[in-house]
């Protein structure tokens, strides 16, 4: 058993290590930043310093949460590189034969320079007197200045593209297009899951025959105590946190739609596009990780570590302060109401999905660290059965806080080099959703089917330590999908085809797991048929949602060209996010609720029913909205080009992509989808509600 526990210590050593040494290569070989750019004639475009400050203004204002860089940042609003691609070789049809040097001082043409101009006149009108009509605040930025050096910013990012820096990207025909080496990207990811896929299933299905029939035992748990149940109000905030996420997202999906009002109420004033995004998403993780955090105060009793209630209630306290100190942060900070620097360490740092001020991104990593301690602590305490589970989340709990600091890194303001920070944003990302995430859902998950006696242990251990090495491995390395086009140096790009494709097969074989367990499993009680019923959603839902339309679909190169950045994610994202880590914590409070009383078997029926309706609105959201939209971007940027792909206005200000009338048709169609995750979320609510009141007056 220990083999498994020093497997998952040795991955993640890796991964970190293999990430340090990267970081230095990566950042000896950057896209150059000129020293200054001038015209044939002399005259003065833009310098290194209006470059580093128009990155610096990007963030400040939260521009990546309402457009695009070489298409990161959101899926709604302009591709601010690809526009600019558009007005250059509009004006300057052989911009792409002499920008090949970047280092120093660079030399453009006349022509380059009324390219420069025009993107000045159009982001002037986009961020101040037009603003509003796409869904920000009015008059967002009414300094000139301030938009010449964002635009110089943007320019760079185009001039690295035209270069050669970032693979061919952004598509733009005749310019811009895919290097040869996106398509043998393509080819090792094939390839590589093939070769791979055999090996891994052909262990798994020895590790099945082999353990299959070990006896299974039943774990008796007693009643929780007063600390315990105090818990359990850091998952009734939760589930009050997810109902506000769901309905930001039905706001946002109206922005798309409307982006000027809200059934003819103009909120841009109080609640602009990229603010409600920023919430949107930032929720979504503080939900989950708040209901993880109560979750392990809840079970660490049943581990051996002995919580009193003052350490519960400061914890949760802490959680409570640092959840709503960062949503406001987030709001004041794209409101422009914080003054000076602080922006950046109390307020929102502009960096899309990691958006959080640095402050509290480290009190999130100290916390999580704090935990991981916890369960260091647990593995010494517990009985032998649940020793190697809680090491196995201790390691994991360490990654994701160490990711968490990075993320919080350089700490006062942003990093001045795009290509460093997305280097680093996605490291921060990946330590989450891809990489650290998983093993610790499917350690607890694991643990609860041993616990109720669906699992021998011994394969219940092998299932565990299978996921958790292959997806750190696979899921931290495969963070270089992230990489394609982001000027990273080109290897990268072959790191993130194998890698990504990789990681997809620990959840692939999820679904297999669930399966077989629920086929040959003898369900006596209703806690039994709530663990396999939701285990099964979340494993669907992850084979869909990571395995098909993540790396199955967008994650190829050669596909990722065409629609990074498109609704092709958000139909990763809503399918991946809500199922395979929505499910499983909304699992975490039917256990804990039901273990403390709060939840008769009735209502176990009937979470089983809600957990089933909120997949379904979201597999709804897929097949009426989001999916339909995806192929149609892919077509227009063949068309077009990319920069047309998420157009509001074209650049000469006329309706663009999301004004057709079928797009936005498609966009209103999601409705429906909405609608019916918000009925399941409405029953989880007052079923916590519910069991919350119950409990306390049992006190």
């Amino acid at each position: 058993m220990r083999s498994w526990v020093y497997g998952v210590l040795v991955a993640t050593v890796f991964v970190y290590a293999a990430y340090l040494i990267g970081a230095y290569y990566t950042i000896t070989h950057l896209p150059p930043i000129p020293s200054e750019v001038v015209t044939d004639s002399g005259k003065l475009l833009f310098t290194e310093i209006d470059i580093k400050e128009g990155k610096y203004l990007l963030q400040k204002y939260g521009l990546q949460d309402y457009g695009s860089v070489l298409g990161f940042g959101g899926y709604f609003g302009v591709d601010y590189t690809s526009y600019m691609v558009k007005f250059i070789s509009e004006e300057d049809a052989g911009v792409k034969n002499y920008l090949k040097n970047l280092n120093g001082k660079v030399i453009v043409s006349e022509s380059f320079a009324r390219g420069y101009e025009r993107g000045v006149d159009y982001f002037s009108k986009l961020f101040g007197e037009n603003s509003e009509k796409v869904g920000l605040k009015p008059n967002l930025i009414s300094d000139k200045g301030e938009v010449r050096k964002i635009v110089s910013y943007f320019t760079w990012s185009a001039m690295i593209a035209f270069a050669g820096y970032t693979n061919g990207f952004p598509y733009h025909p005749g310019y811009i297009e895919p290097k040869v080496d996106v398509t043998i990207g393509t080819w090792i990811t094939f390839f590589a899951i093939l070769l791979s896929v055999m090996f891994v299933a052909g262990f798994l299905i020895i590790k099945f025959l082999d353990y299959w029939n070990d006896p299974r035992t039943p774990v008796s748990l007693p009643e929780p105590t007063k600390a315990q149940k105090i818990a359990l109000f850091g998952m009734l905030l939760a589930v009050f946190g997810l109902g506000i996420q769901g309905l930001l997202g039905g706001y946002l999906m109206h922005k798309y739609a409307e982006p000027s009002s809200l059934f003819g109420m103009e909120l841009n004033a109080i609640l602009p596009f990229n603010t409600a995004r920023a919430l949107h998403y930032t929720l979504a993780v503080l939900w989950i990780v708040v209901s993880w955090t109560s979750f392990a105060l809840f079970v660490l009793p049943y581990f051996g570590i002995g919580i009193s209630e003052k350490r519960v209630l400061g914890i949760l306290g802490l959680g409570a302060i640092v959840s709503l100190g960062t949503l406001f942060g987030i709001y004041a900070s794209y409101m422009q109401l914080i003054p000076g620097k602080l922006w950046f360490l109390v307020g929102a740092q502009g960096r899309p999905v990691i958006t959080q001020g640095s402050v509290w991104l480290t009190i999130i990593a100290l916390t999580v660290f704090y935990l991981a301690y916890l369960f260091y602590k647990a593995s010494k305490l517990a009985t032998e059965i649940l020793r190697p589970f809680a090491k196995i989340l201790s390691i994991s709990l360490a990654g994701t806080a160490a990711g968490a600091f990075i993320g919080a890194l350089p700490l006062i303001q942003p990093w001045e080099h795009f290509t460093v920070d997305e280097y680093l944003r996605w490291i921060t990302i990946h330590s989450f959703v891809e990489g650290f995430w998983p093993p610790i859902v499917i350690t607890i998950l694991v643990s609860l089917l041993i616990i109720a006696g669906l699992l021998p242990v011994r394969l219940g251990l092998s299932i565990v330590g299978v996921d958790a090495i292959l997806e750190i491995a696979t899921g931290m390395i495969g963070t270089a999908h992230h990489y394609y086009w982001g000027g990273q140096p080109t290897f990268w790009l072959y790191v993130g085809a194998l890698f990504s494709t990789l990681e997809v097969i620990p959840i692939g074989f999820l679904i297999a797991y669930s399966l077989v367990i629920w086929r040959r499993s003898k369900l006596e009680n209703e806690l039994q048929k709530t663990l396999l019923t939701f285990i099964l959603i979340a494993a669907f839902g992850g084979a869909v949602g990571v395995v098909a339309f993540g790396a199955g679909m967008i994650n190829m190169p050669i596909i990722n060209y065409y629609i990074h950045g498109s609704q092709g994610t958000m139909v990763h994202a809503h399918l991946a996010m809500p199922l395979a880590y929505g499910i499983p914590t909304v699992l975490m409070w039917v256990v804990a609720f039901y273990l403390s009383g709060g939840l008769s078997e009735r209502w176990l029926r009937i979470f089983r029913f809600a957990g089933i309706i909120f997949a379904v609105g979201f597999y709804l959201q897929v097949i009426l909205s989001l999916g339909l939209i995806m192929p149609k971007q892919f077509s227009v940027v063949l068309d077009e080009g990319y920069w047309y792909m998420k157009s509001l206005f074209t650049t000469d200000w006329e309706p663009g992509f999301w004004m057709r009338n079928d797009i936005v048709i498609h966009v209103w169609s999601r409705i429906f989808g909405d609608l019916v995750s918000a009925a399941a979320i409405a029953l989880f609510i007052t079923a916590l509600l519910t069991g919350y009141l119950k409990i306390m007056r049992g006190r």
